[in-house]
């Protein structure tokens, strides 16, 4: 990265642009700054000036009549200025601030969509990127484009709808990743991370060598800290973006996450919603990171952690605490909630290699099938499948990010994008339209068009056709059609034998004369764990309307509520019980009046359990004498009944305490602070921790005594020694004043000068706020005489 050019290529001054109008060459705004307003501003500030110019020409002078001309004709121009308007300085364009960038590599440009309708506000041509694949970071306060093919970066700037700077970095394997208003560039076979001004696209400071190549995908959040997968060493480092100069590793170890010798993709980072998270992919955790460390960590379920290596998806981003993590060819999802600690799992079908990264927007999933341009969604509140939304129709790769609450889905290679709202409903991105403002000359031409047209979209340009979700007629990567059951292929015909078979009897055709309905199963459950529970929904079944619902899977001796749901609903079962080390499959069972039942699919493993939070009313006390420290605690709120076991850290090697809430430490140092930490964990995951400072001391306030009125002081020594050290203060004879001690110790032989005992023992004091001595022979402790420790105050240690 150090070749990097740090002047623009596009042939601009460093820095910033001074602001130009968008329009013809012939327009020149003014010295009054009425070119960069707009309407009523922009007339008012004309009129101000035209009239500063009037009374220059009109003020008393000897050429009076030369005035008056000049008056009739500066109004005669007043008046033509608003009648006109403020020219072109009004046809800078309105970019919504309810938007998002989408990018086309055919045409080489990237359009600024309306969120709230998806009409195209703006384009700007991205220089010498046509055909080339690229990736835009518009999460920072800045819009970034990086060529994946070239390695050039520019900026664009909205207001003027160009690309302004740009820098190349001649590489392709780059990654642009931006946070906050910092921007980086990471080189994951290189194991470089180059921070970049995010205006000007020039280096800042060098390059940082992170070692073990190759790099995982990076993300960076709102304070600027750029997370880095190290997958060869099973971690994560984070690094902040350093005041002066490039980044600075912020744990220079890094964060250890899994087991080393992980692949490339093993290790993928998410921030939902704003938090860092990384997903062990082939280890099957999902753990939240910190800059000191680790946090919570989930475990996924069995279906997931066992799918081949490289097939597990998981999302660069989410707007909320969802995670979803999806088995691309089994079809079986995880939606793990990183702040309560649940999990969700439900099915979509089989794929064929076709499913894209999925999206979470309220309480829908949305996951690309690249096979066919469309989106299959699923409902977590009705626990079904929906109609799949139409993209462009055709295969392609298409990418789905969430901006304003909006879910944006955009295959570069296609004219069309689209744009969804948290209701669903669905607005279309027409990307190639040519009347959308655009920041290109007059005569600049798009490749492969005549004149300064955008190609419009033709058989060949991927146009879906009708806006809004796939018709009826448009089956699923697994064949499903609406009406069938949630992850499941379409009913067949049925044939002997396979009448109350799940899914053997076909949706009855209601445009058939005769054509009565069939016994349908219910749709495939989806189960989510609970703290000591299981709650399991459905979709009821399509054809017959049953008479009632049974749950099947439920361990011998759990409770299941309620124990048949009516053909009304609520469909939703909840499962108390079973064990957390054990994972639970279930199934529906819909019930006829005609005695025959038909039986959903299997709903994916789930634990009766939650990773447990933190450790509530952590609690210590000290043994008799010191040297130890007692804790307590209380279990965490969502740990259950049983299974959950806890570690105490921080007093040496990590010590565990089983399922008791409680330990005891031995073998410490008194005088000294240990930072203790007791975390849970249970089969569902681990991490949640409650931190506790304890000072080993235990100071106890005495009276000086014996000290008899001789005029001889008792000495205050800095060392326990009468010969070492210096006599710090002396406490006057004939006085008795309390003092704290903090212990025991042992140091030169004293003799008291009026009883004669002698003692070897020096208490610790403190004495106008500094650690002193004093010998015991003068303290009212019950060993003093004897010469020996007290059992009322600790020994130093």
């Amino acid at each position: 990265m150090s070749d990097a050019r740090k002047s623009s290529e596009e042939g601009g001054a460093r820095g910033l642009r001074p602001r130009r109008l968008v329009g013809d060459a012939g327009d020149v705004g003014g010295t009054d700054g009425s070119a960069g307003r707009r309407g009523p501003a922009a007339v008012r500030a004309r009129c101000a000036r035209l009239l500063g110019l009037a009374w220059v020409a009109v003020r008393p002078s000897r050429r009076r009549a030369t005035g008056y001309i000049a008056i009739c004709s500066v109004g005669a121009l007043l008046g033509t200025s608003i009648a006109v308007g403020s020219g072109k300085a009004g046809a800078v364009p309105d970019l919504a601030d309810i938007g998002a960038w989408l990018t086309s590599s055919r045409t080489g440009e990237a359009a600024h969509a309306n969120g709230l309708t998806g009409d195209v506000d703006g384009k700007v041509k991205l220089p010498g990127m046509g055909d080339h694949p690229v990736s835009v970071s518009q999460d920072g306060k800045t819009v970034l484009v990086l060529d994946k093919k070239t390695g050039k970066v520019v900026r664009i700037d909205p207001s003027q709808l160009t690309a302004e700077q740009s820098s190349r970095y001649g590489s392709g394997r780059l990654q642009l990743v931006a946070g906050g208003s910092y921007a980086y560039l990471v080189d994951p076979v290189k194991s470089t991370v180059q921070r970049i001004d995010p205006v000007r696209t020039t280096p800042v400071g060098g390059p940082v060598g992170l070692g073990a190549a190759p790099l995982g995908k990076a993300v960076a959040d709102a304070d600027g800290t750029l997370w880095v997968p190290q997958p060869a060493k099973g971690r994560v480092v984070p690094l902040s973006p350093g005041k002066k100069g490039g980044p600075r590793v912020e744990k220079a170890r890094g964060i250890e996450v899994a087991g080393p010798g992980k692949r490339a993709s093993a290790l993928v980072m998410t921030l939902a919603g704003g938090r860092p998270v990384v997903t062990d992919t082939e280890g099957g955790t999902v753990t939240l990171l910190h800059r000191k460390g680790r946090g919570l960590r989930f475990k996924l379920p069995r279906d997931i952690r066992s799918a081949p290596a490289g097939s597990v998806l998981v999302p660069p981003s989410t707007a909320g605490d969802l995670v979803p993590v999806l088995a691309r060819r089994s079809g079986r999802m995880a939606l793990v909630n990183t702040r309560t600690g649940t999990l969700l799992t439900a099915r979509l079908g089989a794929s064929r290699q076709a499913y894209g990264t999925p999206q979470v927007l309220g309480s829908k999933v949305y996951v690309p099938d690249q096979g066919n341009g469309t989106l299959r969604v699923y409902d977590t509140e009705a626990a079904a499948i929906e109609r799949p939304v139409k993209v462009t129709g055709k295969r392609g790769e298409l990418s789905l990010f969430v901006r304003d609450g909006l879910l944006w889905v955009n295959d570069e290679d296609n004219a069309t994008a689209v744009v969804i709202n948290a209701k669903g409903d669905v607005n279309r991105v027409r990307k190639y339209r040519d009347d959308a403002p655009s920041g290109r000359k007059p005569r600049e031409n798009v490749p492969g068009d005549s004149g300064n047209r955008s190609p419009a979209p033709g058989p060949n340009a991927s146009d879906p056709g009708p806006e809004g979700p796939a018709g009826p007629n448009d089956p699923g990567r697994d064949g499903s059609r609406p009406g069938a059951k949630p992850g499941n292929p379409a009913p067949a015909k049925p044939s002997p034998g396979n009448k109350h078979k799940p899914g053997a009897n076909p949706k009855p055709d209601p445009d058939k004369p005769g054509d009565k309905p069939e016994a349908v199963a219910p749709g495939t459950p989806q189960a989510q764990s609970g703290a000591g529970f299981i709650t399991v929904a459905f979709a009821p079944s399509s054809g017959v309307r049953p008479t009632g619902y049974r749950l099947r899977g439920a361990p011998a001796g759990a409770q299941v509520k309620p124990r048949r749901v009516g053909p009304g609903g609520p469909f939703t079962f909840q499962m108390s019980g079973g064990e957390c080390g054990k994972e639970y499959t279930f199934t529906v069972v819909a019930e006829f009046s005609d005695g025959s039942t038909e039986e959903s699919a299997r709903s994916g493993p789930t634990r009766p359990c939650v990773a447990p939070g933190a450790p509530q009313n952590l609690k210590h006390t000290f043994p008799q004498g010191g040297k130890g420290i007692d804790l307590t605690w209380d279990k965490p709120a969502n740990a259950g009944a049983e299974g959950t076991t806890y570690t105490v850290s921080g007093a040496g090697a990590p010590q565990p305490a089983g399922g008791r809430t409680a330990l005891a430490l031995r073998g410490l140092r008194n005088g000294q602070t240990y930072n203790l930490s007791v975390a849970a964990a249970n089969a569902a995951g681990s991490g949640g921790a409650t931190s506790l400072a304890v000072e080993l001391s235990q100071p106890v306030n005495r009276n000086i005594e014996d000290n008899v009125d001789d005029g001889k002081g008792v000495g205050v020594r800095s060392r326990p020694s009468s010969s070492e050290g210096e006599r710090l203060e002396q406490i006057p004879s004939g006085q008795n004043p309390g003092i704290k001690v903090i212990c025991q110790t042992t140091g030169t032989q004293e003799t008291h000068d009026t009883h004669g005992w002698q003692s070897d023992i020096w208490d610790r004091v403190e004495w106008n706020g500094r650690t002193a001595y004093v010998s015991d022979l003068w303290l009212d402790f019950s060993n003093k005489q004897q010469g020996k420790f007290s059992p009322e105050v600790w020994q130093c240690d």
